[in-house]
């Protein structure tokens, strides 16, 4: 029974810490943590305590950490618009790599994402903008770039 209950703790443990996702200035996995991410909600800093910057439920982003109230943008997968309605103007979109402006897949790109660095512009190479130790929706990364 101990080692069962010792078990259960260290999964919880681990899972929690596979669920933050950090986002730094730079491409230094090291230094100052911008924002922390524990899978629901994004806060500033390092601490998974304190103010919560925008909460996301899988499609909406709102302020704060409450799952109601004013909706800030929407997420359909690819395209990022602004309020509730999965229509109307689509602020950016995403094809698994490059973020644009508008609903054009083609176009400037504003962004690109190797999965680990976010750069500006379309080039693979070059400075490096941000950088994550973890997976983040794309909704929220947009959202920090903004």
């Amino acid at each position: 029974m101990k080692n069962l209950s010792l078990l259960i703790v260290l999964t919880l443990v681990a899972s929690s810490m596979i669920a933050q996702a950090n986002i730094r200035k730079g491409s230094s996995s090291y230094g100052t943590v911008l924002y922390n991410w524990d899978g629901e909600n994004l806060r500033q800093g390092s601490s998974s305590y304190g103010t919560v910057l925008v909460n996301w439920d899988g499609e909406n982003i709102r302020t704060g950490s409450s799952s109601y109230g004013t909706v800030l943008y929407n997420w359909d997968g690819e395209n990022l618009r602004k309020g509730s309605s999965s229509y109307g103007t689509v602020l950016y979109n995403w094809d698994g790599e490059h973020i644009r402006q508008g609903s054009s897949s083609y176009g400037s790109v504003l962004y690109n994402y190797d999965g680990d660095n976010i750069r500006k512009g379309s080039s693979s190479y070059g400075s490096v903008l941000y950088n994550t130790d973890g997976k983040i929706p794309t909704a929220i990364l947009i959202y920090v770039i903004e």
